[in-house]
């Protein structure tokens, strides 16, 4: 069996290796894996461990690795990650990350591990976790932000007519006659501010009573979750303007792919996020330091009340965007901390750990 890759172009080479791992096991021990071979797979690695060289480890655990690994991607939504690393490449599946051929060579050297099928039983588990996670946060998120329309905190007030209160990337930019949309900024606050310089603003949400703050503004609404923005026109923006919001989605890819949709060809796209570590630091929370995870209900400092948020990596909150189709011109870290607050306090932990990001990219 060939356990070499190509870090270059790494996927063709992983097919293969998993390729040469069904024929071991078809040629070796008249076995045919398939999608529910797991266990057949277990008995084979028992069976290999009584006579393991150093390069027969290596080549097993590359081999039955990369077929591991090919089968998380047809049973769930996985992708590989990590072949620029100096280590065995991982998959994220279920918003955790693990190496299949770490887990084969684990097995390998000591045969009373965790077996590959009960690894793929909590894979499954905290993929259906996940997918109920998901569900009842559509539902709960929207609840909750219909509840906080009547909260002076987060809607209502005077109307900011001022282009002192337009984010820093955009005071100098002319926008009269610019189309621009307010993702994720129902509330009255984002939409009459940026039409009261001059912009064609529609605004989109998902909580309707947040909109009627907009409608009473007289602005253009649309009330639907911002990874689903079919109501609105291919290229039909020139700017997009985000404030905190992504956190209450789980699937970020497929926010910045209606975006680009959306984009006129050079749009702009300026977004504030939520720091994944600011997030998920607080001691409640079961944060993992890669993937997308879920939060549970919080009253915690930068978390609003009743709502369910999704911890994204700088891997997607950056890299999605890119490989969406924008250019990054700018990141900024909002300044919100104070080394004067009291320790512990959210103004003292936002001096160590900043809790915002904001970004300005650009349709390619």
């Amino acid at each position: 069996m060939k356990a070499a890759m190509n870090a270059s172009d790494p996927l063709p080479p992983l097919r293969q290796l998993a390729a040469a791992a069904e024929e071991h096991a078809r040629e070796e021990h008249r076995i045919r894996l398939g999608p529910d071979s797991a266990p057949e797979v277990d008995r084979i690695l028992q069976a290999e461990a009584g006579r393991l060289t150093p390069e027969r480890l290596d080549s097993l655990s590359a081999c039955y690795g990369a077929w591991l690994g090919w089968l998380t991607l047809r049973r769930w939504d996985a992708r590989w990650l990590g072949f620029s690393e100096p280590t065995p490449p991982r998959v994220l599946v279920a918003g955790k990350l693990f190496s299949p051929m770490n887990a084969v060579r684990r097995l390998l050297q000591d045969p009373n591990g965790e077996r590959l099928a009960d690894l793929l039983t909590r894979i499954d588990r905290a993929a259906r976790d996940l997918n109920a996670i998901r569900t009842r946060a559509a539902e709960r998120n929207r609840d909750a932000w219909d509840a906080l329309a009547a909260d002076p905190r987060f809607a209502g007030g005077p109307v900011q007519t001022d282009r002192s209160g337009l984010d820093e990337w955009l005071r100098d930019l002319p926008l009269e006659g610019k189309s621009l949309l307010c993702l994720g900024a129902g509330g009255g606050r984002q939409g009459p501010l940026h039409a009261a310089a001059g912009a064609d603003v529609t605004v989109v949400d998902v909580s309707d009573k947040q909109l009627d703050h907009d409608r009473k503004a007289g602005l253009k609404t649309l009330c639907t979750s911002m990874d689903k923005l079919d109501g609105l026109r291919d290229a039909s923006f020139d700017i997009v303007v985000q404030p905190v919001s992504s956190c209450y989605v789980a699937d970020l890819d497929r926010v910045h792919a209606e975006l680009a949709r959306v984009l006129k060809p050079g749009g702009l796209y300026i977004v504030q996020h939520k720091q994944p570590g600011s997030l998920g630091a607080a001691a409640e929370s079961p944060f993992a330091p890669l993937g997308d995870v879920a939060l549970p209900e919080s009253t915690a400092a930068h978390r609003e009340p009743g709502t369910i948020e999704f911890v994204h990596s700088l891997d997607t909150l950056l890299g999605g965007l890119c490989r969406a189709g924008f250019i990054i011109e700018d990141v900024a870290e909002p300044p919100r901390g104070d080394l004067s607050a009291p320790p512990g306090s959210p103004g003292h932990r936002a001096s160590l750990l900043p809790p915002y990001l904001k970004i300005k990219a650009r349709r390619r």
